[in-house]
């Protein structure tokens, strides 16, 4: 039972490491700050439990011939298959892909990449051979009932804070719907206030002798009018709903949005990033 604590406690940790990394790495790439983090709290679990991962696997490594080289292979390919099944997990239980790699060079399913490979695997050899001695001696000076209290409120702490993320964003998938739905009875209103037959009018009250030339002309532009419609920019008036539809959304919803840059959705992707863009510029 001690030793379970011991790495929960040091999973806090190197989640809390994580969501420092993560948030500056991200708050770079995007030009703007982004928390980042699937919970409320500064923590990135997945970094948590990669750490303690490699701490169990790779640690009784540490003395056999060629250790680092292992030791970076282990570890690129245990995170990399850890980021890949919470990726896929995560998309099935709630229909959103939190990060997509389809833009970096030999991507698996845009779920993990090379590169991230690479530096997970540096990691682990840092994880194991330069941060977790140190974290060791500082846990060991901890008194054990303090060390006790720590862990428990700390996990406590962890659940209360999973259990409002997970709720606050339930029926997110449900809402995307819902929006898109809404989206297109808009779409519909602003084409039928499209006057088409003015357009025809305007070619056809032409000088006689070109009547026929005109009309022509008038009814290939409303043939093109109308196979275009879809691909119209949305009206002004269909635009401001996106704010209203941002408003409808729980807080949870909103910030997975803001810490999240390329979450998407197989199906209500483009609403998705519509949605950021809209949240980003307030």
């Amino acid at each position: 039972m001690l030793y379970i604590e011991h790495l929960f406690l040091w999973a806090v940790l190197y989640s809390f490491l994580g969501w420092v990394y993560e948030s500056i790495l991200v708050s770079i790439q995007e030009r703007r700050p982004v928390n980042r983090g699937f919970l409320n709290g500064p923590l990135c679990p997945i970094y948590g439990a990669g750490a303690v991962l490699a701490i169990v696997v790779l640690t009784p490594l540490r003395n056999i011939p060629a250790a680092p080289v292992v030791m970076f292979l282990l570890g690129a390919l245990g995170a990399s298959a850890l980021e890949y099944a919470t990726s896929w997990t995560m998309e099935r239980i709630f229909h959103a892909r939190w990060w997509d790699y389809s833009h970096f060079r030999f991507n698996i399913n845009g779920r993990i990449c090379l590169i991230g490979a690479i530096v997970f695997g540096v990691f682990g050899i840092i994880i194991v051979d330069v941060a977790q001695p140190w974290v060791e001696r500082w846990t060991a000076m901890i008194p054990m009932p303090a060390f006790h209290i720590l862990a428990a409120v700390l996990a406590l702490a962890c659940l209360v804070d999973f259990i409002v993320t997970v709720v606050g964003f339930i029926g997110f998938h449900e809402r995307l719907g819902e929006f898109t739905r809404l989206l297109e009875r808009g779409k519909e209103r602003m084409a039928d206030r499209i006057d088409l037959g003015g357009a025809l009018q305007q070619y056809t009250d032409a000088a006689a002798d070109r009547l026929q030339t005109y009309r022509d002309a008038a009814t290939g532009k409303v043939r093109r009018l109308s196979e275009n419609l879809p691909d119209m920019p949305v009206p002004v008036p269909v635009t401001r709903l996106y704010g209203r539809l941002l408003g409808a959304l729980s807080y949870q919803q909103r910030r997975m949005l803001r810490s999240f840059p390329r979450m998407t959705s197989p199906e209500y992707g483009d609403l998705i990033r519509k949605l950021r863009e809209k949240l980003v510029r307030k």
